[in-house]
């Protein structure tokens, strides 16, 4: 039992030793965000010294870390770019196989990005548009205070042609705007820092104004009003046309006559043609006359 208690203590007294020797340097000193930037301060004695550096997006302890390709290891400030927004940074001193422990940062938030837009929502009732704004994160607030505004612009939609923008500047994270029903709005929104632009524009937003109920009866009615008219309209053309040709569709509407000849009339009435009288033989004419002889079966 002794003897497994010293191996422990052993195993124990190694392992410290190893990682004593393992971060025999220095880590560097002051990593914070300034602004756009990561910076860090050299370690003592911390000449001839490279700088390693890691970023990863999530927090949590098995999410994995990234190199910072990018970075010269002998610089001691980092620029911040838009995508890193949201990660975290550590850097770590390195002097052959010598290195330090690494040394974290806050996380990225909008004011070291200076691309950050505000997070926009629409919602729309009859003739009224109701639009918040929130921020990304507090930091442009705890920052630049009442100084970071919002600049709302709004424009009608219509026909695929662009109305005049109209834009409203407010610090409120709510407006209401009374805009016209049954047409199309789009709106966008960005940050103004001592009215000036600061940070990208947001994408476009989009809604359509319902109308109010009233508006919607009033439409159907003025639809009613106006099929009955062009009904009735349709209707006396019409009638005017029939009393102004009559004739004319009087007898296009009478049925077709078919000409019987009369021969065929006086067969049909009496069951014979009628015959043809021959010329007597006193007669100067020397005309032959056929006769016809019908026979009727009994």
């Amino acid at each position: 039992m002794k003897m497994i208690r010293h191996v422990c203590a052993g195993a124990v007294l190694m392992l410290l030793i190893n990682i004593e020797g393992t971060f025999c340097l220095n880590p560097p000193q002051d990593v914070k965000l300034v602004g756009s930037y990561l910076q860090w301060k050299k370690p003592p004695d911390g000449d001839s010294v490279l700088y390693s550096l890691q970023y990863r997006r999530g927090f949590k302890s098995d999410d994995e870390w990234y190199n910072v390709t990018s970075h010269n290891g002998t610089e001691l400030r980092f620029k911040i770019t838009p995508e890193f927004y949201g990660a975290e940074f550590r850097v770590r001193a390195e002097k052959g196989n010598d290195v330090s422990e690494w040394k974290g940062s806050e996380k990225v938030q909008c004011v070291n990005t200076n691309s950050c837009v505000p997070v926009m929502k629409l919602f729309v009732k009859p003739e009224k548009v109701y639009v918040t704004m929130a921020h990304m994160d507090d930091s442009l607030e705890k920052e630049h205070g009442e100084h970071i505004e919002f600049n709302l612009s709004f424009w009608n939609v219509d026909n695929g042609g662009y109305s005049k923008v109209e834009s409203i500047i407010t610090n409120s994270q709510k407006q209401i705007l009374e805009l016209e029903s049954g047409q199309n709005y789009c709106f966008q929104v960005q940050y103004l820092f001592y009215e000036k632009p600061y940070g990208n524009v947001s994408n476009q937003s989009c809604a359509s104004i319902p109308e109010t109920l009233e508006m919607m009866k009033s439409r159907d009615l003025l639809f009613i009003i106006l099929t009955t008219l062009l009904v009735t309209a349709m209707c006396g053309v019409c009638i005017f046309l029939l009393f102004k040709h009559h004739k004319k569709v009087k007898q296009l509407l009478q049925p077709f006559r078919l000409e019987i000849p009369e021969h065929y009339l006086e067969f049909f009435r009496s069951g014979e043609f009628p015959l043809q009288a021959c010329p007597s033989p006193s007669s100067q004419s020397l005309q032959s006359c056929d006769i016809i002889i019908v026979i009727e079966n009994s």
